[in-house]
């Protein structure tokens, strides 16, 4: 048992060593661009979408439905 979890890992490492670093696969989006779009956070202050340009935007979106 041993031998065989010794050879799984070697296989996982091997896999890994060779994988590209996800940072070198990142590449600028060169797709449309969407429209001034503004949300409104939980406190009910709106926030333009355009003014976070240039940063990394993650939105939740949820429903009571």
């Amino acid at each position: 048992m041993g031998r065989a979890l010794l050879g799984g890992w070697l296989v996982v490492f091997s896999l890994l060593a060779i994988a590209q670093p996800p940072w070198e696969a990142l590449k600028d989006y060169k797709g449309k661009v969407m429209p001034e779009t503004t949300f409104v956070d939980i406190d009910g202050k709106p926030h333009k979408l355009s003014s976070y340009r240039g940063k990394v935007v993650l939105l939740n979106f949820w429903s009571i439905y």
